[in-house]
């Protein structure tokens, strides 16, 4: 029978981790985190204004379609978005706002700039910006 020499780990027990197991230890629990950490984030919900919605559905459309449209709100808050090209056809967009903004037509070019149509009461827009298309104070509507 042969006999085998005693070597180094032979005559004391292992102690503390090797780097390998540290980083297997350390990928389980980033794993384990990004999979589970979603369902404890509460998501703070973004409350855009009816009328800022209505304004970038009709600039997304203005963008996309590559030619102006108008956006027409009525006294109601009842909002629809026409193409200019074909003012015959179905509206691209329409919906209603929860807020009664007064009457209101707005004009976005191609390039998504707005700029408000001066109606025949002589409602006006506060602080209007053609390139952000709105940036209004509020969501009222100003008098005179």
């Amino acid at each position: 029978m042969s006999q085998r020499a005693p070597g180094p780990r032979s005559g004391r027990s292992r102690r503390g981790v090797t780097l390998l197991e540290l980083i297997v230890v350390l990928a389980l629990l980033g794993l384990v985190f990004a999979i589970a950490a979603p369902a404890f984030i509460v998501p703070i919900p973004v409350r855009a204004s009816d009328l800022g919605a209505a304004l970038a559905t009709a600039r997304r459309a203005a963008i996309l379609r590559g030619e102006p449209v108008t956006l027409a709100i009525d006294a109601a808050g009842a909002w629809r978005v026409d193409g200019d090209a074909s003012p015959a056809a179905l509206p691209i967009a329409a919906g209603t706002t929860a807020a009664s903004t007064g009457r209101m037509r707005v004009r976005i070019s191609p390039l998504g700039t707005c700029i408000p149509e001066p109606e025949e009461n002589g409602v006006r827009l506060p602080d209007w910006n053609a390139l952000g298309c709105g940036a209004m104070v509020s969501s009222e509507v100003m008098r005179p």
